[in-house]
């Protein structure tokens, strides 16, 4: 550490020293001379100098001499100022731009002094005078050709990202229009002999209880029987015993009826598969939400058993929704895949429908980890998913977001660490149109 007197002395020298320069940089009416901090800043700079930059009655001290040159010139004096490039020791041409934004170039020289650099200027060759301004002018529309490029760069950027968008949401259009083929053709060559076992029920059930009289009858003439032929009788009654008749005549019915229920549960299936894959019917038609949640939920049970989730459901009473039923489905089980993928096992998934204003609202709710505050605004961008490498394309929400969108509908996101996450889908009533004036409202319970 420099002793207290020593440290006076060498205060009292550089101020001379500078002192010295101050006067040097006043005196000097040719060379522009400046002396900068290690950030470009201008400490002091001579008349000339400021004549030169047009700023004649300006001081220059204080401000940075950045502002006075071009975007190529800035960034080399930076890289000099900082110590990343050598300083040249050769004189060599700096490009400013005056006040009145008018270019020129200096022959310059650089020398490094305690706490920055000493600039000297001065005017180039008369005979290159002319060279240097276009130089400088093309150095110019270098600047301004280099700023289009990133302008353009960020366009193409955007113009790809919104090239996979459509590219992603043709391939998933194009993979539902042949799950709704596929579905209606599994449809039809189940419902055909669906519904003529189906048909047949009725006749079957006539035709037992016929044979169940005829048995009744018969045993009305056991006596009878008995009496002309013991051997008969005592078959007959064996046959009986054996064939367990009395107990078939009361299990057969249910077996039927049994039966049938499992026909119907059939039946259901294939109508809730063709509903959820009804993008054949895009366009739009009046249907309770509730009805894609459960057609969607059908479809999620293997996903729900092997995650260990549960679903509550709590479907509050209200009008049909006038919404495309197959995109809308879609929307539905991609966010109701992410809530049980994001819960443990053991937990459950709230899933409710409500009337909110001039919007119809599902709301999802998951218990799981949350999303962090950082990743909220990039939920809905194409292939962004936290999820590990093979669980997820990313693309879930986004395809979601835009179903919605063309509903004239919005996503809301509620979510925190640790806290869950709750997902609201809002369609817009249409109480406006006379057909929901007429129809909707003549219904106004879910299923």
């Amino acid at each position: 550490m420099i002793p207290k007197p020593e440290q006076t002395s060498l205060q009292d020298a550089l101020s001379s020293s500078l002192s010295m320069v101050s006067a040097f940089l006043t005196s000097s009416g040719v060379t522009r001379i400046a002396l900068l901090d290690r950030n470009g800043g201008i400490i002091t700079a001579n008349h000339a100098l400021a004549e030169t930059l047009h700023c004649e009655g300006i001081e220059l001290a204080g401000r940075s001499f950045h502002n006075y040159l071009t975007d190529p010139d800035s960034l080399l004096l930076t890289r000099w100022l900082s110590g990343k490039d050598a300083i040249p020791e050769d004189e060599f041409l700096l490009n400013v731009v005056d006040a009145d934004q008018a270019p020129r170039s200096l022959r310059c020289r650089l020398a490094p002094v305690d706490g920055g650099l000493l600039l000297l200027a001065e005017e180039p060759d008369k005979d290159n005078k002319l060279l240097q301004e276009e130089l400088l002018q093309i150095n110019n529309q270098l600047s301004v050709l280099s700023r289009e490029n990133i302008r353009k760069s960020r366009e193409l950027a955007k113009a790809l990202t919104e090239l996979k968008q459509t590219q992603s949401m043709l391939v998933h259009r194009e993979k539902m229009a042949s799950l709704g083929l596929m579905t209606a053709g599994i449809a039809h060559e189940i419902n055909n002999p669906l519904a003529f076992v189906l048909s047949n029920e009725q006749v079957l059930r006539r035709d037992f209880d016929d044979l169940l009289d005829f048995i009744n009858v018969l045993g009305d003439f056991l006596p009878e029987i008995a009496s002309l032929s013991p051997g008969i009788h005592g078959k007959i009654l064996d046959k009986a015993r054996e064939t367990a008749l009395e107990y078939l005549s009361e299990a057969i019915p249910r077996k039927i009826s049994a039966n049938i229920e499992g026909l119907e549960r059939v039946k259901n299936i294939v109508l809730d598969l063709r509903n959820f894959s009804r993008l054949d019917e895009a366009e739009r038609k009046f249907c309770h939400l509730s009805e894609g949640i459960e057609s969607a939920l059908l479809f999620l049970t293997p996903l729900l058993k092997e995650h260990g989730v549960t679903v509550e459901t709590r479907f509050s009473p209200m009008p049909q929704a006038l919404c495309s039923p197959g995109p809308l489905n879609q929307a539905i089980s991609n966010i109701l895949v992410n809530a049980v993928q994001a819960s443990r096992s053991g937990q459950s998934v709230q899933v409710a429908t409500r009337e909110q204003g001039e919007w119809f609202c599902i709301e999802v709710t998951d218990h799981g980890a949350g999303i962090p505050a950082e990743h909220l605004p990039r939920v809905f961008d194409p292939f962004f998913t936290t999820k590990p490498v093979g669980e997820g394309t990313g693309l879930g929400l986004s395809i979601a977001h835009q179903i919605v969108a063309a509903h004239s509908g919005r996503i809301e996101i509620d979510s925190a660490p640790g806290t869950g996450t709750t997902v609201r889908i809002l369609i817009p009533r249409e109480e406006n149109s006379p057909e929901f004036n007429s129809v909707a409202r003549n219904d106004t319970g879910s299923p």
